[in-house]
């Protein structure tokens, strides 16, 4: 049936002229009861699918990449082939070691890309032996030379992108990273390492910290913290055992052995917004994304949970499924800028001068939580016109002296020292009762 026909029988009137243009209404006639439907001809293309969708067994995996979801994985196995991954709908058996259970509201956990990682593994293009550099690779068979001007040129260290790489064993690749790390611990070790990074141009703070051990030139990073409960820790723990080798090198006990320095995401890496510390006080202190399925009002600045957060991205759709407000501030016009009831264009750079015209317009208007912000928040702490820095007590009160408890939640809870807060000091609020 081709469309002008369609259209032609759609706006039949009388059942007469139905049948004079030969509209074939024994398609919508009921079937018969006793007739045997596979006595014909049938489709059985859903055989085809069905056979698609056969496996032998199948196992669950933690799919654990960058991301911190460490999603439960189930993948579906055919003749000893991973075929295809799915969800394992039991998230509300999992409970902490609290006590407290996840709920159905989890399921499904899982991203496109988790569920698809099986093709990465049988992908063409998925490396499946270690490569290294040729020029490092002669450099490391020289027996790691201090790089002259030279030997920079000689091994491309000056040139990488014009190098190739070449295959090596496992067990190569693994010395290679032994002997590198000897070598390493070796050079900038005593005073003679020393003066090797004073002369490549390091902070003499930074050569200091050292004190004297090669291997805190050792730097190395884990992971995600998260991660690190499904072992990417291990990283950490071989940067800490290069305190046995500071104890070969430099001939000294376990107990002023130095490891290797273990750089975070918060210290050092930076990726994870070394502002929140410094604003809050704590590391990641935000509540947990799935606080999002009962919010009535989300506001998006500078966040992209359309395509961020992956598996943490049901939340916020089930939010508009409730008829949750989206509010998006941001220059462009991107994918949350598409799902949002409300979108904000600003100049880049000036979205902290809207938010404190937003605070200004609230708090003229008491449209805040007056007992929240009192005791959960910096607002009422009194800043100098002066230099724009926070009041302290002392500049206030001779003498002061501080009222901080030692078993309070600052130094119990919070871990803060008693030579953090003696260099910080109380700052000062206005009471209105007085």
């Amino acid at each position: 049936m081709n469309r002008r026909a369609f259209l032609r029988w759609m706006g039949v009137g009388a059942g007469t002229t139905v049948l004079k243009m030969g509209l074939p209404l024994n398609l919508l006639a009921s079937a018969v009861p006793d007739q045997n439907p596979l006595a014909g001809s049938v489709n059985r293309n859903w055989e085809k699918i069905y056979r698609e969708y056969k496996y032998d067994s199948w196992f669950d995996w933690v799919c654990s990449p960058n991301d911190t979801h460490a999603c439960r994985v189930r993948a579906y196995v055919r003749n000893g082939i991973v075929t295809r991954m799915g969800a394992t709908y039991d998230y509300q058996n999992y409970s902490d070691i609290y006590g407290n259970h996840a709920t159905n509201n989890w399921n499904p956990r899982q991203c496109a890309k988790g569920y698809t990682f099986h093709r990465v593994i049988y992908g063409p293009y998925r490396l499946k032996h270690p490569i290294v550099r040729k020029g490092w690779k002669a450099w490391a068979d020289a027996g790691f030379p201090e790089l002259t001007l030279e030997l920079k040129s000689k091994y491309k260290f000056d040139s990488r992108g014009d190098d190739e790489f070449v295959q090596i064993s496992w067990e190569e690749a693994s010395d290679n990273i032994a002997k590198a790390l000897v070598a390493i611990s070796q050079r900038y070790s005593g005073e003679e390492g020393k003066k090797r990074l004073l002369d490549q141009g390091y902070q003499p703070e930074m050569v200091e910290a050292t004190h004297g051990a090669g291997t805190r030139c050792v730097k190395m990073r884990g992971g995600m913290g998260l991660l690190g409960v499904m072992g990417k820790y291990g990283m950490y723990r071989l940067n800490n055992s290069l305190a046995l080798l500071d104890a070969k090198i430099r001939g000294v006990d376990h107990e002023h052995a130095l490891a290797g320095r273990n750089w975070s995401n918060y210290t050092w890496h930076g990726d994870q917004a070394p502002g929140q510390p410094w604003v809050h006080g704590l590391q990641a202190s935000d509540c947990d994304f799935n606080d999002l399925r009962f919010s009535k009002l989300i506001i998006m600045d500078g966040k992209n949970l359309v395509e961020n957060k992956l598996t943490d991205s049901h939340w916020f759709i089930e939010t508009m499924e409730r008829g949750a407000k989206i509010v998006v501030i941001a220059p462009e016009y991107g994918p949350p800028s598409t799902k949002a009831d409300y979108w904000i264009p600003i100049r880049p750079a000036t979205d902290a001068a809207l938010w404190l015209g937003i605070t200004k317009i609230m708090i003229d208007n008491k449209w805040y939580d007056e007992k929240f912000v009192k005791q959960f928040t910096d607002l009422p702490l009194l800043v100098r016109k002066d230099n724009l820095k926070r009041l302290r007590a002392s500049e206030v009160f001779p003498d002061y002296k501080t009222t901080l408890a030692p078993d309070g939640p600052s130094m119990k809870i919070q871990g803060m020292t008693k030579e953090q807060h003696d260099k910080l000091g109380d700052y000062v609020i206005w009471d209105a009762k007085e």
